[in-house]
């Protein structure tokens, strides 16, 4: 291959031209993060139930939670546990199983039970199994620092900085911990329930019917047709007024049997800090985007958004992979071009020609250029364990191009010799 290579120096140069473009246009949109995505073919269901005893759990989350599992496509085994407070339903797929299908049947298969579940249980969540080694910390945490109530706090932080975030290319996920959700409590009397002749588990069979999607009927513009839907929106006036049952002809309503007021759940922890209220805003990723540009964004906005906010607070950067990684790339950068200075030296004290010397520096350049290109139009993402790879090569080159230069030139020495 040298020597049809040697015999076609106009095609051999086209050829490194072609490797040079493709390696300039491959590198700036590479994909940066500090460990390979690596994702096991199992899901875990996780459904918190604050306040739930394991067997009230057991009964009204798990059991369900199961045989929804089941009903998946090619399921190898499920295992469920049942906690305080919470459920976790772990399943394991075949190795032939599709993940990402895999986890959108099993959404939708929860959606369809999601209404018999208790109604102050939180929506499950799907998460992957990531092994151990690969697991990392949050991707982006910001301490939210306000004299807000934390509660407050976590309502307005959700209401007004959860978008904002949501919206920043390259972003999965963002909540706040901390605090407690609102929820709608309602509190039934007892003397009323045995006056009426009604129960309560009938009065929350009848506020479970608010949930119901009622067919609106279909709206055409065009070619398009969109079917509409109506439900009742869950508030203190529409349950006050919702009728949970009947005497003769006289309407029974919710308000004559109890109170219906905005409470908050039990808090999971509480931290203030200098005196003041703080809840945490955890950001997560979207599964392929670019680390350090996605942290850029996050970094970029987040002044902006402090300074627009209709009521006082104050960002601390708690968490930063993406920064981090970006500081790390920038200090193997800076070490790797001053190894390659002080190579470039010594191999000319040695060698006693920049000709040479010039040509060993240039082919592990141009051998980390085909990597990377490789590397984007492969798919494979720039982290820790590639770039250790890439170290191990880079050696590897350096040795392997003095062996061979030192080679050809004592060949082109003798030959010399020889005519001479």
């Amino acid at each position: 291959m040298t020597e049809q290579l040697l015999r076609r120096p106009v095609a051999t140069w086209v050829l490194f031209a072609a490797t040079i473009v493709l390696g300039v246009y491959a590198m700036p949109k590479l994909r940066v993060e500090s460990m390979p995505e690596v994702e096991l073919p199992t899901l875990t269901v996780r459904t918190t139930w604050s306040g739930a005893s394991p067997s009230a759990v057991h009964r009204s989350i798990t059991v369900p939670m199961e045989e929804v599992a089941r009903r998946v496509h090619g399921i190898e085994e499920v295992v469920a546990r049942s906690y305080p407070g919470f459920s976790q339903v772990e399943i394991s797929f075949r190795r032939d199983v599709n993940i990402e299908f895999a986890r959108l049947e099993l959404a939708e298969q929860i959606g369809a039970i999601r209404r018999d579940l208790p109604m102050n249980a939180r929506p499950p969540e799907i998460r992957g199994d990531v092994p151990e080694e690969f697991q990392t910390a949050d991707f982006f945490t910001v301490s939210l620092i306000s004299p807000l109530d934390p509660n407050d706090l976590r309502e307005k932080a959700e209401a007004w900085i959860v978008p904002q975030v949501m919206g920043v290319e390259g972003v999965a996920s963002a909540e706040i911990r901390g605090g407690a959700n609102r929820i709608l409590h309602i509190v039934l009397d007892r003397e009323k329930l045995w006056l009426h002749q009604l129960s309560a588990d009938a009065v929350l069979r009848r506020v479970l019917t608010l949930d119901d999607i009622t067919a609106g009927g279909v709206v055409r513009t065009g070619p398009t047709e969109a079917l509409v839907s109506i439900r009742d929106k869950s508030t203190v006036p529409n349950l006050e007024k919702l009728v949970v049952g009947r005497r003769g002809e006289r309407l029974i309503r919710l308000r004559e049997l109890g109170e219906v007021r905005w409470d908050h759940e039990d808090p999971t922890y509480l931290v203030r800090i200098n005196g003041q209220n703080m809840v945490l805003l955890s950001v997560e990723k979207r599964r392929g985007s670019n680390a350090v540009s996605v942290s850029r964004r996050i970094r970029a906005m987040l002044p902006e958004l402090e300074a627009s906010l209709p009521f006082e607070v104050t960002f601390e950067i708690d968490e930063d992979q993406g920064g981090e990684l970006e500081k790390k790339l920038r200090e193997l950068i800076f070490r790797s071009l001053l190894i390659l200075g002080v190579l470039l030296l010594l191999l000319l004290l040695s060698m006693r020609s920049l000709r040479l010397a010039a040509t060993v520096v240039a082919s592990i350049l141009l051998a980390v250029l085909i990597s990377l290109s490789l590397f984007y139009f492969l798919g494979i993402s720039v982290n820790f364990i590639t770039i250790s790879g890439l170290t191990v090569c880079f050696g590897m080159i350096l040795d392997n191009s003095i062996l061979v230069l030192d080679s050809v030139h004592r060949r082109i020495s003798l030959s010399v010799g020889a005519v001479s």
